[in-house]
């Protein structure tokens, strides 16, 4: 059933690929590509697409990370932190046992930031013995990740008022999604961590 799956996936992309998906259209003499309004009409006509570009980018997340970096950026993941996104994505459970200059930090939080992203009403987690640690490390990582895709930020809940959005404190931080999802920093013996979650990252 996996084997299947991925053939359908991958025959998806080669079809998408090969798809023209810009139309030129004007509104007031003037040419669109973005920013125009999106109808129902249009996600009725489109719907099959979508539908196969989200398929797609939920089971490789580094593809859609690749299609949104910024023409002028120079920065790429490597080999083994896509496969480490792509199981992140695509596994309830995963452990990883990795050497120094791996980024696990920055690899597992954008892996969690892109669950929340294509999961909607997903709720994880970062659990740590010290929750300021783990809030600063993970502050300085969302932040490099909005500089490296900065179209990851209209995701946020108040992006347009803040140039890293999301709530920052001393020893917490809370994503709150557009769709509902939330990525947010709890202590190991926080009675927080009893809430009702759908993932986490245990940082030792």
């Amino acid at each position: 059933m996996q084997e299947k799956r991925k053939k359908v996936i991958l025959n998806n992309r080669k079809q998408l690929l090969e798809t023209e998906l810009i139309e030129r259209a004007e509104r007031e003499g003037i040419e669109l590509e973005k920013g125009a309004t999106i109808t129902n009409e249009w996600l009725e006509r489109y719907y099959d697409m979508l539908t196969n570009w989200v398929q797609l980018f939920s089971a490789y997340p580094d593809y859609y990370l690749d299609i949104i970096r910024p023409a002028d950026s120079e920065f790429g993941l490597f080999f083994y932190q896509r496969l480490v996104l792509r199981a992140i994505m695509r596994f309830k459970d995963i452990y990883m046992t990795a050497p120094r200059a791996f980024s696990k930090s920055f690899i597992t939080i954008l892996g969690l930031f892109l669950q929340c992203i294509f999961i909607p009403g997903r709720k994880t987690f970062i659990c740590a013995n010290t929750k300021q640690q783990a809030a600063q490390i993970t502050k300085e990582k969302i932040e490099e990740i909005y500089n490296h895709w900065p179209l990851l930020k209209k995701e946020v809940v108040g992006h347009e008022l803040k140039e890293y959005p999301g709530n920052f404190g001393k020893d917490y931080v809370t994503i709150r999604f557009r769709n509902g999802s939330q990525l947010d920093v709890v202590l190991a013996g926080d009675a927080a961590r009893g809430g009702r979650r759908h993932g986490f990252e245990y940082k030792i």
